[in-house]
């Protein structure tokens, strides 16, 4: 009796745990723009080739894409707050068309755009995804108190050939 009480109050403890270690990842911060921060505005439009999967037994009838604009900061990359806050993960429609103004603080600063697209595969009974678009760039700006910039993606890798893209493959200078 003693036995199984430790193991369900063990339990309960990693739970709380995992449940304190998710929320902490969900309420990771972001970059403080400051009182009068420059205000960047990213247009994207990507969408994938699906003529690509006709291989596979079943594919996803979207593309799951996760994208951000970050500040380059000692080596992380730190996200950029939407102005107005908005999803930026696993957004589900076959093409990604956004018109997004980040929050960013002023001063001389590296931004990093990212954008990953992938869709879901199927072959006999395995499911897995494959990544079809990549934005990895980087932009130089001097941003303005109060000033307004906008940017966007001029180098998209994108999969020909319907195998897996290593978005840690890319170059860092792009």
């Amino acid at each position: 009796m003693l036995r199984r009480a430790l193991i369900r109050g063990a339990a309960a403890g990693l739970l709380l745990l995992l449940a304190l270690a998710a929320l902490a990842c969900a309420t990771a911060g972001t970059q403080d723009p400051g009182p009068d921060p420059a205000r960047v505005r990213v247009l994207v439009d990507l969408k994938e080739d699906r003529s690509l999967f006709n291989q596979f037994d079943d594919t996803t009838p979207y593309t799951s894409w996760d994208w951000g604009l970050y500040l380059v900061h000692e080596g992380r990359n730190v996200p950029l707050r939407p102005d107005p806050p908005q999803e930026l993960k696993v957004i589900r429609t076959p093409r990604l068309v956004r018109d997004t103004v980040f929050l960013a603080p002023p001063g001389k600063h590296t931004l990093r755009l990212i954008v990953h697209g992938s869709v879901g595969v199927r072959q006999g009974w395995t499911y897995w995804p494959i990544t079809t678009v990549l934005v990895n760039q980087t932009f130089e700006l001097e941003l303005k108190p109060g000033g307004k910039t906008t940017l966007r993606p001029t180098l998209v890798h994108s999969n020909d050939r319907g195998n897996l893209i290593d978005p840690y493959s890319v170059p860092r200078g792009n």
